[in-house]
């Protein structure tokens, strides 16, 4: 593996460990066993590193959305593959208020995700509908809402859960998951609510 990757799998480890905050290039030379100019060599800075690891997020994601990617599996299958993402990624979740705010470039490019994710939703809810997975929501208003409550529970969900955890984990994305699935369900239809429906009854009690 080149260093410039290393580099990326290193910090992203150690963010969602210890936080981007208490994490320097300094740190994350040592945990390579590389020297500081070492690193430099491939970014400027932490910030660089934080948006390529952005850039790297937001292309699993996107791959994950892709309409053949989609048709290939059942709507709870493409569920847990997203939020398989923001558990590896999991630092951005619970930080990213903090970092658009300090970083602008950054502030940007999530910007520019949330609207490519609203446009890819709205391609995802025509095909579902198409497919008789999910029912047609007639009311305009009504499907905005459904698309930004979804949107705003799957970017937020880390932050809030692990912040009344004692030991967040694992938990909290199951949580995320299941609170999704709550959402979707009374919009979803055929064999998706059927599978809805068991996931639900098979959840672990929290």
């Amino acid at each position: 593996m080149k260093t410039k990757d290393r580099i990326l799998d290193v910090s992203v480890e150690l963010f969602n460990k210890n936080g981007v905050v208490a994490i320097t290039t300094n740190h994350i030379a040592k945990a390579m066993n590389i020297s500081p100019g070492n690193l430099y060599f491939h970014y400027d800075n932490k910030e660089e590193i934080i948006g390529e690891l952005f850039r790297r997020m937001c292309k699993e994601t996107y791959k994950i959305w892709s309409p053949k990617h989609i048709s290939s599996m059942s709507p709870i299958q493409f569920i847990e593959e997203n939020f398989d993402v923001y558990w590896k990624y999991r630092f951005f979740h619970r930080e990213m208020y903090a970092l658009r705010r300090k970083d602008p470039v950054l502030a940007k490019m999530w910007k520019n995700h949330m609207e490519k994710m609203m446009k890819l939703m709205k391609v995802l809810y025509r095909n579902w509908v198409a497919d008789g997975k999910m029912v047609q929501i007639k009311n305009d208003k009504e499907l905005l809402y459904v698309f930004e409550s979804l949107l705003a529970m799957a970017t937020t969900f880390l932050q809030f859960f692990e912040s009344t955890e004692k030991l967040a984990g694992k938990l909290s994305v199951h949580r995320g998951r299941t609170h999704l699935v709550r959402l979707l369900l009374p919009y979803s239809s055929g064999k998706s609510k059927d599978d809805f429906e068991k996931f639900l009854d098979s959840e672990v009690s929290i």
